[in-house]
């Protein structure tokens, strides 16, 4: 199978002429999925993954798991990391920070930021097992990786985590807005929270208790519903502002203006000092998704398309997202039913699905539309190549061919030719 590293394609749709390789998914014969990770690298209930934002580490794939792997009898939330994911040089690094049974506490979903940091969410009620307890939240790391799951873990501080926050017990989603800056779902409170840990621990020190200077702001009028042991994953769109939640027990997908809203009232936090703690009203915010969900788990935003896996009937549901519309285009049958957990997009396009139940990892790809000649790029060779393969002088053949049908009737004429000269003339 050739790996594609472009991203150009054209799909034909009623609305015209679309070039964008998610879209390439919807036509079924397109797709390959392969297996990329399993239980003997450490994935043990998998909720959710993610990919460092620093493009310097592009070839990381990050999976956070529930709990510890099969092969390691302590308690609490675990990573996977995937190293050159999706290439035959790839390989995997389980960790497991000494103090993850409060810190990754039934840990639910990641997310990375801008400064090098990620943070994850923990569905429990209380981190510490308290059963009259509400001390949960969403923690901070570095995940510089001589740090994370590496200092501290014989203690005196509280391993090598970078800060903590206890306001969102049963937290099932989160997304990254800037540095340290994370929005969460809290399926306690049924609503939307931004949390801003502002500086990490003094000094950014690791394993400390110090967390004074953390901001909380709940959304309390919008209303999500939580499902027990799934995930509801949520996702800033850059270029509108607008954060997609899947709002599991509602089947449905809501969007949140994240730069509206203002203080409504202040709150008091529970079990710690925050620098603030309030109540927002005014926000904008309304259901983008309210029909042909069942129990949405899974979400991801690229190229103005937004991806929601159905974690009931293993669906992917692609809709487009220009216009600042939300409209269906269509869906991807990938067969693994009540196991999608998260899935990400990474930069080739591939799609990359977590299933929780069978502890494994997934790379859903889609073919290349107009290279003709396989050689990565679409540019006047293909469509000359094309022409002869039209007049009998040359032969396109295997995926080639596959590539070279660019209005998927299976057939290679002037019409592919004509759809191939204008993508060509819209990229030069």
């Amino acid at each position: 199978m050739r790996c594609y590293s472009k991203l150009t394609f054209i799909v034909f749709f009623n609305l015209g002429l679309s070039q964008n390789i998610i879209d390439s998914y919807l036509v079924y014969h397109n797709n390959t999925i392969i297996l990329r990770g399993d239980s003997l690298d450490g994935l043990f209930k998998p909720r959710d993954l993610d990919i460092p934002n620093d493009i310097s580490r592009g070839n990381e794939l990050w999976v956070i798991n529930e709990n510890s792997a099969y092969f390691d009898f302590t308690n609490g939330g675990s990573t996977v990391t995937y190293y050159n994911y999706g290439t035959n040089s790839q390989w995997s690094d389980y960790r497991k920070d000494a103090y993850s049974a409060h810190f990754m506490h039934t840990a639910s979903a990641i997310a990375f930021s801008g400064n090098g940091g990620f943070a994850n969410t923990l569905d429990t009620q209380d981190a510490n097992g308290n059963p009259n307890g509400y001390f949960s939240g969403c923690t901070l790391w570095d995940s510089d990786t001589s740090i994370y799951a590496r200092v501290n873990q014989s203690g005196p501080l509280l391993g090598s985590h970078w800060d903590m926050i206890h306001q969102s017990p049963y937290s099932a989603g989160i997304a990254g807005d800037g540095d340290n800056v994370y929005w969460l779902f809290d399926g306690y409170h049924n609503t939307i929270v931004k949390y801003d840990f502002n500086e990490p621990h003094p000094d950014h020190e690791h394993g400390g208790e110090n967390h004074y200077d953390g901001v909380v702001m709940r959304y309390d009028e919008i209303q999500v519903q939580r499902v027990p042991e799934l995930s509801s994953h949520m996702e800033i769109d850059q270029e509108t502002g607008w954060l997609y939640v899947c709002d599991t027990g509602n089947q449905r997908v809501i969007r949140l203006n994240t730069l509206s809203g203002e203080v409504g009232e202040t709150l008091n936090p529970y079990g710690e000092s925050l620098a603030g703690y309030f109540s927002m009203i005014n926000a904008e915010f309304e259901v983008a998704i309210n029909d042909s969900l069942f129990q949405p788990t899974g979400l991801d935003i690229y190229n103005e398309r937004l991806l929601v896996a159905d974690y009931f009937n293993g669906d992917i549901i692609i809709y487009n997202l220009e216009s600042n519309s939300v409209d269906r285009l269509g869906k991807i049958e990938t067969g693994l039913q009540n196991e999608i957990m998260g899935i990400k997009v990474d930069n080739s396009g591939s799609i990359w699905i977590v299933c929780k139940n069978s502890h494994e990892l997934y790379q859903l790809s889609t073919g290349f539309m107009g290279d003709v000649n396989g050689d990565l790029d679409v540019n006047t060779i293909d469509s000359e190549l094309l022409g002869l393969h039209i007049i009998g002088t040359y032969e396109v053949i295997g995926e080639e061919y596959a590539s070279a049908d660019l209005n998927f009737d299976e057939s290679i004429n002037i019409f592919d030719l004509l759809m191939l000269l204008d993508l060509i003339n819209n990229n030069i």
